[in-house]
This record gives C-alpha cells, sequence and structure tokens, in this order.
C-alpha cells in the first residue's frame, strides 16, 4: 500500500479511537496503555517497524465494538446475568465488522485484534473458541496487554488489583487463556513498563 494509504490508515484507525473515548472517556487511558504495552510485547517478538507502528495504532480499537453497546453493561456493579454477558461478548464482532471491509492493512490487523482478542489458548474464549495458533498474534499480544492493565485498573465491578496479585494471575492464566510464551515474554520484561 502507498503512503497515502497508510496516512488512510492511520488517520481513520485515530479518529476510530476518538469515536471509542467519546463514547466511553473512561476507557482512554486503558486504551493508550493497551497500545503501549502492546507495542512493548510486538518488539520483544521481532515485530518490524512497520508492524510495531500498526500495532501501536489498531491494539487500542481492541474494544471498539463497545460503541454498538449500551455503556450500562460495561459500568454495571457486580455480576452480569447470563444475557447481559451474551450482550456483551457481541463487542468483538461488531468491532470487527466495523473494520473488516477497509482495504488498510493497519485497519485489517485492527479488525483481526477485535475480533480474537477474548480468544483462549486453551480455546475456552470467544466468539469463535478458537485455540492456539488459530488465534492471530496481534490478538495474542492485545490479550496479553489487555487483562494486564484491566487488572490493574479500577472498574466498576472490581477495585485495582495490586502489581503482586496481577503477576500471580497473568501467570496462572500463561497457558489457558495466554499464548505461555508471550506471557513469559512479557512477564520477564514488566521492568520495561516504567517507561510505558
Amino acid at each position: 500500500m502507498n503512503a497515502a494509504g497508510n496516512d488512510f490508515g492511520v488517520e481513520a484507525a485515530v479518529r476510530l479511537r476518538a469515536a471509542c473515548e467519546a463514547h466511553d472517556p473512561s476507557e482512554a487511558a486503558h486504551l493508550a496503555r493497551v497500545g503501549s504495552y502492546s507495542v512493548l510485547i510486538g518488539r520483544l517478538v521481532g515485530f518490524d517497524p512497520a508492524g510495531l507502528s500498526e500495532v501501536e495504532h489498531a491494539a487500542p480499537l481492541h474494544d471498539l465494538g463497545k460503541i454498538g453497546l449500551p455503556l450500562r453493561l460495561f459500568h454495571k456493579g457486580g455480576a452480569l446475568t447470563p444475557a447481559e454477558r451474551k450482550a456483551v461478548e457481541r463487542h468483538t464482532t461488531i468491532g470487527f465488522h466495523i473494520l473488516e471491509a477497509s482495504r488498510s492493512p493497519l485497519l485489517q490487523r485492527a479488525a483481526r485484534i477485535a475480533l480474537a482478542h477474548h480468544e483462549s489458548w486453551d480455546g475456552s474464549g470467544y466468539p469463535n473458541a478458537w485455540k492456539a495458533d488459530q488465534i492471530p498474534l496481534d490478538a495474542r499480544i492485545v490479550a496479553v496487554a489487555d487483562v494486564f492493565d484491566a487488572l490493574l485498573s479500577r472498574r466498576s465491578y472490581k477495585e485495582a488489583w495490586d502489581m503482586d496479585r496481577v503477576l500471580a494471575e497473568m501467570r496462572r492464566l500463561r497457558e489457558s487463556k495466554f499464548d505461555p510464551e508471550i506471557a513469559d515474554v512479557f512477564l520477564a520484561n514488566i521492568p520495561g513498563l516504567a517507561a510505558v
């Protein structure tokens, strides 16, 4: 794709991220951190500069599909009902359908991430119950970044966890939720997060 096409993808990603932040301003810092953590992981697993640039702009769109759902579902204190859980899970496919037809490689990457960032290494995730290498690499990276930041952050249904508890949970999930190699690389480089 030529430079104009790349510029379009970046501009579109920036505008879509702004739409996510307008829908839920409380998520702005989370989106930024997930993007930064994902770039760090991408660098550690050998992404080239063009891939890192795409990840930087695509990772914050992982929850784009939330704009198609009522905010009350994401800010409910306490457990979701089964019907609410099913509705929340639709954010993956909503985000994918918003992005999937783009000719921009960056937005195609964002579509993959939106669809698959809640898939699990052991096949227990959603929406397609993909497992292991069926899950796109960039979505496996964002899954680690997203969960790490969510655990460290206060949410309507939970308080922020301390770092020791977060690291214990990340290790517990390393072969069920996460690609164990990506989890290990990330956990071995936690000190590098000070620069993020």
